[in-house]
């Protein structure tokens, strides 16, 4: 194949046992909805339990008290202070907060990119219908070929109606990884809002959100930071933070990012206070150790992939777009094979055991593998191999 498949990293000393996941899957999708280490859902038990000792003081009274931790933990992963940071119960809320909160006019423009995730074109797609914000959806052809080519084609892009550009910092179905200070600080110069959804990004790259400069970011910690599902944040920069206000409305409505995000009424704080435990659980690994084993797992299965000669690369060969996760492109004959994606991620699931998503994307049929410190590189191999029977039995 003309390549050499980089050495897969030394497996983190414990990091296959204490998950709460049925092992007799192999579970190569940790970019949808994480997998949660069983310390930390113990401990967010733990959390629940102790509220409902005394939900009325605990709860009713004393929330910004049980948020505290939590909120400063993350504030240190986020490289932002506290105050400026919503907890949300995922980054699609943090997206609609936004959206809702801007005065658009009709023919206010928002570009995005054709790698959009889904759920977020549904989310710009209502704000065309409400108030006639027209939508720009960038095309970024398969394969992209360097970041600056990315950033090239969102810049050109930007027009004297151009309100809000809001890009990802990880690309959900390719698993690109956007280089987003470049585009804030050319959006910033003509004058123009940027939104980041870094859905994947928590615990995947390294943040710093206050020198990254975007104007809002918001981000998932269920994927990479290993936090209960329904953690999430929104962070604002100095200049928006009055400005941004839940998309529901409760008691302290203008008192501020923290107040307002930190009591919407009656909700499960459990899991938010577990993000203080998860992050310790990351910690324990070493400063950054987690991160780079996933981003080295993820390069070397990505390496693997294409030299099976089963898929096709989709970003620069250099690796500076990937991070703990890798999409390559499906070739033609699979489409003869499989009536949708659907049916071919269910055919591998049936026939090895894998977990693994498969999406269409404008015509790609693409596959993406998650590398998470569970992971182990026979259960990639176990890919290629049931890639391969199902190429041989079609």
């Amino acid at each position: 194949m003309g390549h050499t498949t980089p050495v897969p990293p030394t497996p983190l000393p414990g990091s296959d046992r204490g998950w709460l996941w049925d092992p007799s899957v192999v579970l190569l999708n940790h970019g949808s909805f994480g997998s949660l280490p069983l310390a930390v859902a113990e401990a967010a038990e733990r959390h629940r339990r102790y509220i409902e000792a005394q939900p009325i003081a605990r709860l009713g009274r004393g929330v910004a008290d049980l948020l505290r931790a939590p909120k400063e933990a993350l504030a240190r992963l986020l490289g932002a202070p506290p105050d400026r940071i919503g907890l949300m119960e995922n980054a699609t809320a943090g997206i609609a907060a936004v959206l809702r909160n801007i005065a658009w006019q009709p023919g206010d423009e928002v570009v995005t990119t054709s790698h959009v995730y889904g759920a977020v074109r549904q989310a710009l797609l209502r704000e065309r219908d409400l108030h006639g914000v027209v939508i720009h959806e960038v095309p970024l052809p398969l394969p992209v070929p360097s970041g600056a080519d990315l950033v090239e084609r969102v810049t050109t892009a930007l027009s004297t109606r151009t309100r809000l550009v809001l890009v990802d910092h990880v690309t959900s179905p390719t698993a690109l990884v956007v280089p987003v200070k470049a585009i804030v600080k050319a959006c910033h110069a003509r004058g123009i809002a940027v939104m980041i959804d870094g859905a994947h990004a928590p615990g995947m790259v390294p943040l710093e959100l206050d020198a990254l400069g975007a104007d809002w970011y918001t981000g998932n910690l269920h994927k990479w930071a290993y936090a209960p599902k329904g953690c999430a944040f929104l962070h604002a920069s100095a200049e928006r933070a009055s400005q941004t206000h839940p998309a529901s409305i409760s008691h302290h409505y203008g008192a501020g990012m923290d107040l307002e995000f930190g009591w919407q009424g009656t909700r499960d704080v459990g899991a938010w206070m577990a993000i203080t435990d998860a992050i310790a659980w990351m910690d324990a690994f070493g400063d950054g150790v987690v991160m780079d084993h996933n981003r080295r797992l993820a390069a070397w299965a990505h390496q693997l992939m294409v030299d099976s000669g089963f898929f096709e690369p989709i970003s620069p060969a250099d690796g500076s777009m990937r991070g703990s996760m890798a999409s390559c492109r499906l070739g033609a004959r699979w489409r003869t094979r499989f009536d949708s994606v659907d049916a071919l991620q269910a055919a591998i699931l049936s026939s090895g055991s894998v977990e693994v998503p498969c999406m269409e994307l404008h015509g790609d049929w693409l596959l993406r593998v998650s590398a998470a410190p569970h992971n182990r590189p026979w259960q990639y191999e176990r890919l290629v191999d049931t890639m391969r029977a199902l190429d041989r039995a079609s």
